[in-house]
C-alpha cells in the first residue's frame, strides 16, 4: 500500500517494483475494453470426468451433439452471472469473470455460476440419459488473482498468469461434483458461502495447495458482510438530522425521501441502522436491497419488502401473499386490484399491470401501512436500481400524501450517473452527504475492533492513516492484519510483527477500487492512470503529458473526477500549474496497479523528462526525485526483458541523479539518506562497473 503523499520519495527505504493487480464493473454495452492491463479476475475451470468413456460409447456425431448440449447449457449459467467463456479446452469450459470489465463481486459470481452449472447439470442429466443413454459428472477449479489481460487479433480476449494455472489444478485436484476454490477466492466470499477444508490438494511437480470445497452458497448473501457489533462512532450530526426529518414527516403527516450518499464503506447502512434500531415499537421498518445483477432484479428490493411485511403470516406463493395484501388493505375498496398489481410486479401472478399501475399500487400499499402507525422502507444500494424502481421511488415521495411515510435511499454517487436530476425540485427530499470519519473517529473505531487490549501507537497510527476515514477499510485491514499473524494479541496488549510501513491491501478493497475505477468513462481512467505515475498529488500539465491524445476533453475528465470527489484541488509545486491530490490513497494505488509494467516503465521515465523541464531552475531540489523515476523504469524495463541499450541509460541517467543527491546529503550531514540514495546508485550499476 503506496504511503506516498507527494512527488517526493522515501530516501530511507529502498524502492520497490510495486506489485500489480485489479480492474472493472458493469458498463454499458457501449463502452470497450482498452489496451493490455493488470487485473485482478476469477478464473473457473469445469471439466468433465472420465470423458475418454464417452468417445467409446457414443457415435462421433453423437457425441458432438451431446457436448454441444452440455456447454450450451453451462456456458449460459457462466453468462447470465456475468463472466465469459473465455475457452474451451477440449471438454473443459475455462471462464472468466472480471473481463472485459472488474465488478467488485466478481469471486462471489463466479462461485454462485459453479453451484448453478452443478444444479443445472444434474437437471440436464435426465434429458442425456433419456436421449443418449449416459449421465455427466464434472469437476470445477476457481481462484482469483492476477493475470495480464488484453485483447487477441483473433478477437476474443486472452488472460494469463499464475492465478489460471492454478484454477486448472484445482480443478484437476477436485472430485467428481465437487467445487474447489483457492484461499485468494474464499477471501472474497467468505460470508456467503459453506465450505469445507479439503486437505492440502497435491499440484504437478510434488508441490501442493490449500483448497476449500464449496458446500453451499447463500442466497443473495454479500460475500463480506459488515461489522455492526463494535460500538457505533460518529456521524451524531447525521443521525440527528435523520430523526428530525422523522419526526417532521410524523407530525406533518406526510412522505418524505432521504438519500444517504457516500462512497463503498464509508457508513451509510451503520448510520440508518443505528437511527432504526432506535425507533419506537409502533413504527414500521421494511427493508429492501437493489442486486448489481440478474434476471427479473427490477422489483427485486419490493419483493424483499413484501416478503418482510408478510414474513409472519409465512405464505410466499402468489395467491397467498395477494390474499394477505389484501387483508392489510382492509376497508380499502381497490384492495384486491392492489394486491394482484403488487404480487404481479414481483412474478407471482395473473395480475400484472403497466408501470405505473404498479407504482400506483405500492403507493396504495405505503399508504395502508403507514394508516395504522409511522413507516420508513429503507431501500440499500439504490445505485445499482433499475430505471423502473427509481421511478417507483419518486412515485411514492411524489404522490403519496397525508400518511407518515419515510423512504431511505441509501446510495453511492454512481446513482446520479444514471439519474442526475435525482431528489431535485422536491420540497420533501433531503440528501445526506457521509464524509470520512476523522481521524480520533478512525483511531475509536479501530480500538473498538480489537477490544479492551491496547495497540502499540505506531501501528494504531499506521493503520488509520492507511484507512483515511474508510470503516469498511478499517475494518478489512485489521482482520487481515490479524488473520495473517501481522498482529497478534499478548496477554495484556496487541503486538505488531513489524512496523507496518508496507501494509498490503486487502483483497475486498481491491475489488471495490478498481470496479469503480474500470466504471468510469475512459478520459477519467486515462487521468487516473496517468495520474498516479507522479504520486497521491499530481499536477495538471504532467498528466496532460502522460494521458495522452485526450487534450479536446482533459478539462472535462478533471471537473468530472473533482465532482466524483475522486480528485481535490491542491497547492501546486511550481509557479503556474495547478494540483490535485487523490481523494484515498488506495485510489491511487488501484489506479497504479491496472497499469502493464511496460507502460509504467514508459510513464516513469517520459514523467522524469517532464519534470526535468517544469523545475528547470530548481532541478537540484527534485533531483533525487527525477532520479526515483528514472530508476522506476529501469527496473520495470529489466523485469521485462534483458539489460538493452535503452534500459542501461536509463540506469546511468538515474545514478547520476540519485549520486548527486547522494552527496549533498552527506553536505549537509544526513548519512542514513546518503546511504541509502548511495547504495541505490550502486545496485544500479552493471556488476562489471
Amino acid at each position: 500500500m503506496s504511503s506516498d503523499n507527494h512527488l517526493r520519495p522515501n530516501p530511507k527505504r529502498r524502492p520497490k517494483v510495486a506489485s500489480s493487480a485489479p480492474a472493472k464493473p458493469a458498463a454499458p454495452a457501449a463502452r470497450q475494453p482498452g489496451p493490455d492491463a493488470r487485473k485482478t479476475v476469477t478464473i473457473l475451470f469445469a471439466d468433465i470426468v472420465d470423458s475418454s468413456r464417452l468417445s467409446l460409447s457414443l457415435d462421433p456425431e453423437a457425441l458432438r451433439n451431446l457436448l454441444s448440449r452440455y456447454f450450451g447449457e453451462l456456458s449460459a449459467v457462466v453468462q447470465r452471472h456475468g463472466g465469459i467463456v473465455n475457452n474451451y479446452i477440449g471438454d473443459a469450459i475455462m471462464a472468466v469473470f472480471g473481463m472485459p470489465f472488474v465488478h467488485e463481486d466478481d469471486a462471489l459470481r463466479a462461485v454462485r455460476a459453479a453451484v448453478e452449472m452443478r444444479e443445472t447439470l444434474a437437471i440436464l442429466n435426465h434429458e442425456l440419459e433419456a436421449g443418449w443413454g449416459v449421465r455427466l459428472m464434472n469437476r470445477i477449479g476457481i481462484n482469483t488473482g492476477e493475470v495480464i489481460a488484453g485483447d487477441q487479433t483473433q478477437g476474443y480476449l486472452s488472460v494469463a498468469g499464475e492465478a489460471v494455472i492454478v484454477a486448472k489444478r484445482l480443478e484437476e485436484a477436485a472430485t467428481a461434483n465437487e467445487i474447489l476454490i483457492g484461499e485468494p477466492t474464499h477471501k472474497l466470499v467468505r460470508d456467503a458461502v459453506v465450505v469445507e477444508p479439503s486437505g492440502p490438494r497435491a499440484l504437478k511437480r510434488g508441490a501442493t495447495i490449500r483448497a476449500l470445497a464449496v458446500l453451499e452458497v447463500l442466497a443473495h448473501a454479500p460475500g463480506v458482510a459488515r461489522r455492526f457489533d463494535s460500538p457505533f462512532v460518529g456521524r451524531e450530526r447525521q443521525r440527528a438530522l435523520l430523526e428530525t426529518v422523522f419526526r417532521n414527516a410524523v407530525g406533518d403527516r406526510t412522505c418524505h425521501l432521504v438519500t444517504i450518499l457516500a462512497d463503498a464503506g464509508v457508513g451509510k447502512s451503520r448510520l440508518v441502522r443505528e437511527f432504526t434500531s432506535g425507533l419506537a415499537e409502533d413504527v414500521t421498518v421494511l427493508h429492501g436491497r437493489c442486486l448489481p445483477y440478474g434476471e427479473g432484479i427490477t422489483y427485486w428490493p419490493l419483493a424483499e419488502i413484501v416478503r418482510e411485511l408478510t414474513r409472519a403470516e409465512g405464505p410466499d406463493s402468489g395467491r397467498q401473499l395477494a390474499a394477505v395484501i389484501e387483508a392489510r388493505l382492509a376497508g380499502d375498496e381497490k384492495a384486491r386490484l392492489i394486491a394482484e398489481r403488487v404480487t404481479g410486479a414481483l412474478g407471482l401472478g395473473a395480475g400484472q399491470g403497466t408501470t405505473e399501475e404498479t407504482a400506483w399500487a405500492v403507493r396504495r400499499l405505503f399508504e395502508a401501512l403507514a394508516r395504522a402507525g409511522p413507516l420508513v422502507v429503507v431501500v440499500d444500494d439504490v445505485h445499482w436500481a433499475e430505471s423502473t424502481f427509481l421511478d417507483l421511488v419518486e412515485h411514492v415521495a411524489d404522490f403519496s400524501r397525508d400518511f407518515p411515510i419515510l423512504l431511505i435511499c441509501i446510495a453511492r454517487p454512481e446513482l446520479f450517473d444514471s439519474r442526475p436530476g435525482w431528489g431535485a425540485g422536491k420540497r420533501n427530499a433531503t440528501s445526506i452527504v457521509l464524509e470520512r470519519l476523522s481521524d480520533a473517529e478512525c483511531r475509536e473505531l479501530i480500538s473498538n475492533l480489537l477490544g479492551p487490549a491496547p495497540l502499540p501507537p505506531a501501528a494504531e497510527s499506521r493503520i488509520a492513516s492507511a484507512a483515511e476515514g474508510n470503516a469498511l477499510f478499517a475494518e478489512e485491514l485489521v482482520a487481515m492484519l490479524v488473520d495473517d499473524a501481522l498482529l497478534r494479541q499478548a496477554p495484556d496488549s496487541w503486538v505488531a510483527a513489524s512496523d507496518l510501513v508496507e501494509l498490503p491491501v486487502p483483497a475486498t478493497i481491491n475489488a471495490l477500487l478498481t470496479a469503480r475505477l474500470e466504471g468510469l468513462p475512459p478520459i477519467e481512467r486515462a487521468i487516473l492512470t496517468a495520474a498516479a505515475v507522479e504520486g497521491s498529488v499530481f499536477h495538471r500539465s504532467a498528466v496532460s503529458e502522460l494521458a495522452g491524445p485526450v487534450l479536446d476533453t482533459f478539462e472535462d475528465g478533471l471537473l468530472a473526477l473533482v465532482r466524483r470527489d475522486m480528485i481535490r484541488p491542491e497547492a501546486p509545486l511550481f509557479a503556474g500549474e495547478k494540483a490535485y491530490r487523490f481523494r484515498h490513497v488506495l485510489i491511487r494505488d488501484a489506479a497504479y496497479r491496472s497499469l502493464p509494467k511496460n507502460a509504467r516503465a514508459d510513464l516513469h521515465e517520459r514523467f522524469a523528462a517532464w519534470l526535468e523541464l517544469a523545475a528547470a531552475d530548481r532541478l537540484r531540489e527534485f533531483e533525487e526525485i527525477v532520479g526515483y523515476h528514472l530508476e522506476q523504469a529501469f527496473q520495470y524495463r529489466v523485469a521485462l526483458g534483458p539489460r538493452d541499450v535503452r534500459a542501461a541509460s536509463l540506469a546511468a541517467r538515474a545514478c547520476e541523479r540519485l549520486e548527486a543527491a547522494g552527496r549533498r546529503a552527506l553536505v549537509r550531514s544526513d548519512l542514513p539518506a546518503a546511504i541509502s540514495l548511495l547504495e541505490r546508485v550502486s545496485r544500479l550499476l552493471p556488476t562489471d562497473d
